[in-house]
């Protein structure tokens, strides 16, 4: 959005950030979408490091870091899924506006070291100057301010409140590197010991039923959204699925299903 400040265009335009958009069952959450007199360009940030690779012919997307390859989500498809649902959400009221997208990489240390052909893919340093290309070549019909109050008028109406995702999930931080065990209230010690009703800090000698609650809201803020009986136990280094059964069960919690695929979200 910084960057994005430098951005001079010959005609007008908006910049709405962190857009959740909503169309009966359909929802989205774009991290930045530009509405112009010629067009909408939708941007989605990955923050990436590493030498970054493009498969297109097997669809997919890794990055080779210290001679490991680890796979990663293709924001082709997100960004795709994004420049359709907008497409569809302006096609009653302005069919003929064009929308398109970029994927922007932010990470300073990343390398793009195999490109894909057939959808835009740049650093944030040449960002400024991708977008400008995109809309100079939209060939799109020029729209008037009114016009273009109209559609941000309809995204706006359509908006939600943006849902983060998990810390693991949007700086790419392997949820193995996370550390376990739940934190001493008194201390903030990890490594709590549940000692029958109770959790019990080895360093400090404090004692708090409860301390499992704060545990799990860390769980959901870094690591996922939802989660199992067996995640909660190893979360909070635990043994007894019983006893992880019934603190879940008492806690502020959504369930859903039963048996080993039963989990819980926040409410």
């Amino acid at each position: 959005m910084e960057r994005l400040k430098e951005l001079h265009l010959d005609g007008e335009f908006r910049v709405i950030s962190d857009v959740c958009l909503e169309l009966d069952d359909w929802k989205v959450q774009i991290d930045c979408l530009l509405v112009t007199d010629r067009c909408c360009i939708a941007l989605e940030s990955k923050n990436i490091s590493g030498h970054l690779y493009f498969n297109e012919e097997l669809d997919e997307f890794y990055k080779e870091e210290n001679g490991t390859e680890t796979p990663i989500s293709n924001p082709y498809f997100q960004l795709m899924r994004h420049i359709l649902f907008v497409k569809e959400l302006l096609r009653k009221t302005h069919p003929q506006m064009k929308v398109t997208g970029a994927a922007i990489m932010t990470a300073k240390s990343c390398r793009i070291m195999q490109k894909p052909t057939h959808y835009p893919i740049y650093k944030l340093e040449s960002m400024v100057e991708r977008v400008t290309q995109i809309y100079n070549s939209s060939g799109s019909e020029i729209f008037s301010v009114g016009e273009l109050e109209v559609v941000e008028k309809l995204l706006l109406e359509n908006r939600s409140a943006f849902e983060y995702p998990p810390l693991c999930e949007y700086y790419r931080i392997n949820a193995s590197e996370i550390r376990l065990g739940v934190e001493c209230p008194g201390c903030g010690v990890l490594g709590m010991r549940r000692v029958h009703t109770t959790w019990h800090c080895l360093a400090c000698g404090e004692n708090d039923r409860y301390a499992h609650i704060s545990a799990v809201r860390d769980y959901f803020r870094i690591i996922n959204k939802k989660i199992t009986n067996k995640e909660f136990r190893r979360f909070c280094m635990i043994d007894s699925k019983y006893s992880a059964s019934r603190m879940l069960n008492s806690m502020d919690l959504i369930a859903y299903g039963s048996g080993p695929s039963r989990y819980f979200v926040e409410k």
